[in-house]
């Protein structure tokens, strides 16, 4: 695909892009380059092991369910919630070492 500087690309309305995706054609032209967000700066911690609190916004639903394994486990929704959460960036970093490596 080539680049189209902002100058250049074409304008057309909504329903002309969603015509050209339906019949197949291609609409990249009238879409810029898609942007990654930046990473997140990292807090810089004063001692190793220091407890630094979050809020998360979640369902009540989803606490529900978190509340019902924790009950399962007799242990707090917040331990249920860190074990998790570990369990995750865990994985996350298995997996990227494994593409790395494979």
């Amino acid at each position: 695909m080539k680049k189209i500087s902002k100058k250049n690309r074409k304008k057309a309305t909504i329903e002309d892009i969603e015509k050209m995706a339906v019949m197949g054609q291609e609409t990249g032209q009238f879409f810029g380059k898609p942007k990654r967000m930046p990473p997140r700066e990292t807090q810089k911690m004063q001692a190793a092991g220091e407890i630094v609190k979050v809020n998360v916004d979640l369902t009540s639903t989803f606490l529900s369910e978190l509340d019902e394994i924790a009950f399962f486990l007799n242990v707090s929704r917040q331990s249920v919630m860190k074990n998790f959460l570990k369990d995750g960036v865990d994985r996350h970093f298995l997996a990227k070492q494994a593409r790395r490596n494979g």
